[in-house]
């Protein structure tokens, strides 16, 4: 009967195949539970960044070397390269700059990663979950920007928010001062 028993208790030693399949699950698991994008409640992944830098009203550099361009808003254009700087300019980029220059914010990637000046373009939103690029339309700080469309579940929060500020007559959409 000790025989018997013995037999049953001894194991054989894992195959390599095996060994390489159970390294490969454990790898996995880790970097599923590590590396993972966090999901918003909107459903879509956000990624954390740190702004390392605001360039302009809409583009800013992360610590990680991405320059980000935010989707859905026009800022007016600061003037670079000996060009004359739009009206509010200025007034967009320290915007931004207070905002989120030096803090982490989640970036939510929808489509076309890339812009044709290698650009990453994201929607932007800050720990509690904030929009800025909506906050930004919502000081009249920038223009709704819907030529290339905007994702079903925003589009009506960041008109409401340009909306808001023409009517209240703020930032860009204020009365033209003599």
């Amino acid at each position: 009967m000790a025989r018997k028993d013995q037999k049953l208790r001894t194991r054989r030693p894992l195959t390599p195949a095996t060994t390489a399949l159970l390294i490969f699950v454990v790898l996995a698991v880790v970097r599923i539970a590590v590396f993972r994008p966090e999901l918003a409640s909107d459903g879509k992944p956000r990624t954390k960044a740190f702004v390392q830098h605001v360039i302009d009203g809409d583009t800013f550099d992360l610590d990680d070397g991405r320059r980000v361009r935010m989707l859905g808003i026009d800022a007016p254009e600061a003037g670079f390269r000996d060009k004359t700087p739009e009206p509010f300019s200025a007034e967009a980029t320290d915007w931004l700059r207070d905002r989120i220059e030096g803090r982490e914010v989640a970036l939510r990637i929808d489509y076309p990663k890339i812009d044709r000046y290698g650009r990453t373009l994201a929607w932007v939103f800050e720990p509690d979950g904030t929009l800025v690029n909506q906050q930004m339309l919502s000081a009249g700080r920038v223009k709704l920007l819907a030529d290339f469309g905007l994702p079903a579940d925003l589009e009506p929060e960041l008109r409401a928010a340009e909306s808001t500020a023409r009517i209240r007559k703020i930032g860009l959409w204020a009365p033209k001062r003599k």
